[in-house]
């Protein structure tokens, strides 16, 4: 199939999600640009604080109800359909500061993971992952998260109160 053929597609596949869905991405896609920009600029202790409430490198599940897993669930899908069309790298982290903030929006309890791991690559021989987690599922950052050891958690300010 030709590049010609796809873009309508794309463009109609888009057309047919609901209104709430059009709205998120029109507003992450230019959000994830402003938390990509902020990720290169500022040092990590000036941005964690707004992640969520620091929680050592503990495995933590927050209790949802069905339905809050199910819109947590509906937003990890256009966080990451939102990121594959950026032309800014919107990996894990940004993804996930993407989705926390939908579900903060949406008083969604979430707990967002950093992650490490070691590797046997001399160029790159730490690599990190973030994840989001809604009760016992994870919304972002499925792909390999179980490979990478917690190293930091951060909490939706709403679940430690």
């Amino acid at each position: 199939m030709s590049n010609r053929l796809k873009i309508p597609n794309k463009v109609r596949s888009a057309w047919q999600l609901p209104l709430t869905e059009k709205i998120w991405i029109l507003i992450l896609y230019p959000y994830s640009g402003f938390i990509r920009a902020a990720l290169l600029i500022l040092p990590f202790n000036q941005l964690s604080p707004y992640l969520g409430q620091h929680y050592l490198n503990h495995q933590l599940s927050p209790l949802v109800s069905k339905s809050q897993r199910l819109l947590a669930w509906r937003v990890g899908r256009i966080t990451e359909l939102t990121a594959r069309y950026t032309p800014w790298e919107s990996k894990c982290l940004v993804q996930a500061i993407m989705t926390k903030t939908l579900l903060k929006f949406y008083h969604i309890p979430y707990i967002l993971h950093l992650g490490t791991k070691m590797t046997n690559d001399t160029k790159e021989p730490i690599q990190a992952h973030a994840w989001i987690k809604v009760g016992a599922w994870v919304i972002t950052g499925r792909k390999g998260h179980s490979a990478f050891a917690i190293v930091s958690s951060f909490v939706s300010p709403y679940i430690l109160n």
